[in-house]
């Protein structure tokens, strides 16, 4: 097979034939935000059976370091064994973190409920499999910080759930990932407690949440009622006593049993331990899991029927559950797959047999619309906070300045946004790659945003200049930045969020600077 050309080569797109490490590039397989995904086989053994070889796109990337120090703690049919790591040497000198791992042959878990409309006893016994890999990374004193449908994968042989991307976790002595207020993470699967810092500390430069276990089994509480509702759950409206601090009454969703009764009591009441506001109330994860296997035995007409009716319609999937997408089934061996799902076009035509989602009811529908915007804020809001004209106002709101949205991704990540910037001036390989989409519209400016000067510059540094508007690029994934709705626009692979000024437009020239 003939070696390409050096300069031909990029992370992104490695042809078959490419060497890295001690491992042979069998097949491109996917590319997420951070890394893309190859089928691999050792060098010395081209016949043997293919790995998951994951490599970063930005050199000497920290997460993948993370993400091997947190696999290597941790041996559980659940998680997907860690086999290999080290650096790629592009031939132009560049160092790329690489790890190789299990390939798992599966499906993202939200698009496996809709391909196999599974029972709550079905549920039941993954949410005990992912209770129980959460049990043993809890057990070595770390947390993973982004449980969610998109980092687990059901494998296709005998329908184990398998929690993956550890990228983001946290292990004892970790460095700091990112300097802001609040871990990475997704904003919609965030803990009250973690919301609640924030809300309280925002002003302070040095605070810092600590996730903890809790924050996990939040999450997985999240994941499932998503999974069983097609809705994320909302939270109550926060509210300050005469000291300042922030409090949380409750959900302000209603019961998964009644979004969708066919859920059986014993799942319903198991979502709701977990969604708790009081992290106590939650358990531990060994608790978790007992609880969760027991309900899973117990088999009666409301547990065994199927979750979704076939005739109904999905209240409105989000991209994290966008169905018929054109990705190759052996394109989920990690959450890098995963998310190839999420970036690709919907298609007209629907499965007649697919499993879909049931409608909630209306009068759920404007709590969520609150809680999204109070999400957005809380995301986004440290993020854009200072590098717009003006401050924001000194007393926050929690429902005020914010987007339509609610399942943002790393919301308010400086380094991350830096990513994103990069990643919107790189060759893009979605011209040619199955499931992926490329945005070439540039955004339109909206009334009110800051405009650049007559020499196009915009008044920080950190602000792009775009098609006669100023953006701030936020690391946010297609389905974050969907959820913005106006404010979010996808451009050459990035996430753009415009400046809105909080006073009148200057108009003398040059930009004030910051």
């Amino acid at each position: 097979m003939e070696t390409p050309r050096a300069p031909a080569l990029n992370p992104a797109l490695l042809p078959p034939g490419t060497l890295v490490g001690s491992w042979l590039v069998v097949a491109w397989a996917g590319r997420g935000v951070h890394g893309a995904v190859y089928q691999a086989v050792p060098v010395d053994n081209p016949h043997a059976t293919p790995v998951a070889l994951k490599l970063a796109l930005l050199p000497r990337d920290p997460r993948f370091a993370r993400e091997v120090e947190l696999l290597s703690c941790v041996r559980h049919p659940s998680v997907p064994r860690l086999w290999d790591h080290g650096e790629w040497q592009h031939p132009g000198g560049t160092l790329y973190p690489f790890l190789v791992m299990d390939w798992v042959d599966g499906a993202p878990l939200y698009d496996w409920a809709r391909q196999h409309n599974p029972s709550s006893q079905q549920v039941l016994r993954l949410l005990a499999q992912l209770a129980s890999a959460l049990q043993a990374l809890h057990a070595q004193s770390c947390v993973h910080r982004d449980v969610k449908g998109g980092n687990v994968l059901v494998r296709h042989a005998d329908s184990r759930a398998l929690l993956t991307d550890f990228g983001s976790g946290r292990y004892p002595d970790a460095a700091t990932l990112t300097p802001d207020i609040l871990p990475p993470g997704t904003p919609a699967y965030r803990s009250p407690e973690a919301w609640l810092f924030e809300l309280q500390f925002f002003r302070d430069p040095q605070a810092r949440y600590a996730a903890q276990p809790t924050d996990d089994l939040y999450s997985l509480g999240v994941t499932a009622y998503q999974l069983v509702t097609g809705q994320y759950p909302e939270l109550g409206e926060p509210s300050q006593d005469e000291a300042g601090t922030w409090h949380l009454e409750g959900l302000a969703s209603p019961t998964p049993i009644v979004l969708n009764p066919r859920v059986a009591p014993q799942l319903d009441a198991l979502i709701l331990r977990m969604l708790s506001v009081r992290p106590e109330a939650r358990g531990t994860a060994h608790e978790l899991t007992e609880a969760l296997e027991q309900a899973a035995q117990l088999a009666s007409p409301e547990s065994t029927r199927s979750l979704f009716a076939q005739d109904t319609r999905p209240a409105g999937a989000p991209a994290e559950q966008t169905a018929g997408a054109t990705v190759p089934a052996t394109l989920s061996s990690s959450h890098e797959l995963a998310e190839v799902r999420a970036q690709a076009p919907e298609v007209s035509s629907r499965t007649p047999n697919s499993a879909e989602r049931v409608r909630p009811p209306a009068r759920a529908r404007p709590w969520r619309r609150r809680l999204a915007k109070a999400a957005a804020l809380l995301a986004l809001g440290t993020w854009v906070w200072w590098i717009t004209p003006k401050r924001f106002p000194e007393q926050p709101s929690a429902i005020r300045h914010a987007a339509d949205g609610t399942h943002q991704r790393d919301g308010g990540t400086s380094g991350l946004g830096d990513e994103a910037a990069t990643a919107s001036t790189m060759a893009s390989p979605s011209s040619s790659v199955p499931g992926v989409r490329a945005e070439d519209t540039p955004p339109e400016p909206l009334p009110g945003q800051a405009r650049p000067d007559t020499k196009g510059r915009c008044a920080h540094k950190r602000q792009i200049s775009l098609n006669g508007g100023c953006w701030v690029a936020v690391p946010l994934d297609r389905e974050g930045c969907a959820a913005l709705k106006l404010s979010g626009h996808m451009f050459k692979g990035a996430c753009y969020v415009p400046v809105i000024l909080h006073g009148r437009q200057p108009t003398s020239d040059p930009v004030r600077k910051q």
